[in-house]
């Protein structure tokens, strides 16, 4: 794909605008040249309520990790706790990165512990799935030192030493820096640290190392070494039954559930008891971002609520292409999108429309690209996963255009309708319509001229999914606009 000047200066400008004003209607950190009183962990447990967010790698979802720019957005969406990892390059400097390798989130190679800064600052963080735009802005890895100085006693940092020789400099930089009361300082439930934090009155996260350290004898004896007002238990929302998360809270201490992407995750978990979200998309969940009417895929770069199956993992990315179209395309697994920025649709009558072309066709005849709709929440959304209530329209390899309803604990949908159309042809662009009323359901397909009209008003939720229902192919999309008339 050939990037051209015009495209780049699009990128770069749509991202200056996210980065200014977080796309948010939240208010900014304070000026670091401010008199304000150091905001401490005591002012926090007083006003954060029973349920409260706090950021994962500051707004990682959407802006390269652990960067000034992701911290900021975080702020800006209304953050009051913001994760912070902590590691040390070869020349003893403190820096923000979640690794110890460089490979997964830099431009650059080998391990932090044998890098000096000055390489290190001449990379920059390149996180490929978050969009082309960000390889352009080459935004670099933060000092530690810096961070401390623009949020530090304006919001609590959970401050995690990545490397076991990043922890004395960290703690050194928090003292000297007078930031003691303003941390929580993360550590293992076996870490002989967690006693020694105690000891020095420090505020403490404690998360096991791995699941085998996940019991429930485990968790009650480190909740016995912790302080319900100043600490919290740290799981992850990956390997924990739902019996083991509420023997945590039983515990007396206050629980935290990291990372969480989904509304539908966060209401879940706070039904189980967990006070504490640990977020990289905080302005999704808190309701913070604007809903938006149309997709933002000409910026070439990941927006909050626009969610794939797994926002952190590579093979469900989506590809962005020069003519503001993004590419489904993950190899041997189902590929959606949940449209968490356009949701959820409130209005009584709405539409739908997008255009979809295959640059590589399903092998399957049956295989299909699909519009899911009718959700009451934004969880994720998979041909015949049979885990929400809502419909589908579809239109088949083989043309087939159809108008299903689909139910919690069904794999199979019930078909409402369906019409035959010419069958996609590779890298010709398609245009669909989607109308809903009160009563009514209507999927058009406008290149074709076909359209379906049922009568159903059995599901009105307010979330939209599209994807490819195939394992195989490459579906791309363009064009996503959402019409509110009622």
């Amino acid at each position: 794909m050939r990037i051209t000047r015009r495209t780049t200066l699009g990128w770069l400008g749509g991202l200056t605008a996210v980065a200014l004003t977080g796309g948010c209607r939240g208010a900014s950190a304070a000026d670091p040249g401010s008199s304000q009183p150091v905001y401490g962990l005591t002012d926090w447990v007083s006003d954060r309520g029973d349920h409260y967010l706090i950021g994962h790698r500051g707004a990682g979802d959407v802006f390269p990790e652990h960067s000034m720019e992701s911290y900021q957005a975080a702020v800006d969406w209304g953050a009051r706790a913001l994760e912070v990892s902590v590691g040390l390059t070869a020349d003893n400097a403190l820096v923000c990165l979640q690794d110890q390798s460089l490979e997964r989130t830099t431009n650059l190679t080998g391990a932090l512990r044998g890098t000096s800064l000055a390489p290190l600052r001449n990379g920059w963080l390149d996180i490929p799935r978050l969009g082309p735009a960000w390889q352009y802005k080459k935004l670099r890895v933060p000092l530690f030192e810096d961070v401390l100085k623009r949020f530090g006693g304006r919001v609590i940092l959970c401050v995690d030493a990545r490397d076991d020789r990043a922890y004395e400099p960290m703690m050194s930089m928090i003292a000297r820096n007078r930031l003691e009361t303003s941390v929580l300082v993360r550590t293992t439930f076996r870490s002989i640290r967690l006693g020694e934090l105690k000891k020095q009155g420090l505020g403490v996260l404690a998360s096991a190392a791995g699941p085998a350290e996940l019991t429930g004898e485990s968790v009650q004896t480190v909740a016995s070494l912790l302080s319900p007002r100043t600490d919290a238990l740290v799981l992850p929302t990956t390997g924990v039954s739902a019996d083991l998360t509420e023997v945590a809270v039983a515990a007396g201490v206050p629980v935290w559930a990291s990372p969480i992407h989904r509304r539908s995750e966060l209401e879940r978990y706070r039904a189980l008891g967990v006070a504490g979200a640990v977020t990289p998309d905080l302005g999704y969940l808190n309701g913070t971002t604007e809903i938006a009417t149309s997709d933002q895929w000409a910026r070439g770069a990941a927006v909050a609520g626009e969610l794939t199956r797994d926002p952190a993992d590579d093979r469900y990315a989506l590809r962005w292409n020069i003519d503001a179209s993004v590419t489904l395309g993950a190899k041997d697994v189902q590929h959606f999108v949940t449209l968490g920025n356009l949701g959820p649709v409130t209005a009584s009558a709405y539409a739908v429309e997008f255009e979809a072309a295959y640059d590589v066709l399903p092998a399957e005849e049956t295989a299909n690209l699909t519009l899911a709709f009718g959700h009451q929440d934004d969880r994720y959304y998979e041909h015949r996963l049979g885990t929400s209530d809502g419909y589908h329209a579809i239109l088949q390899a083989d043309g087939e255009l159809g108008l299903y309803a689909h139910r919690v604990g069904k794999g199979p949908g019930t078909k409402l309708g369906t019409k035959r159309t010419a069958a996609p042809v590779r890298k010709k662009w398609m245009r669909f319509r989607l109308e809903v009323t009160p009563t009514q359901l209507t999927w058009i397909r406008q290149d074709d001229a076909a359209r379906i009209t049922v009568t159903d008003p059995a599901f009105r939720g307010g979330y939209l999914h599209l994807g490819r229902a195939s394992t195989d192919g490459a579906l791309s999309l363009r064009g996503l606009k959402v019409v509110r008339s009622g």
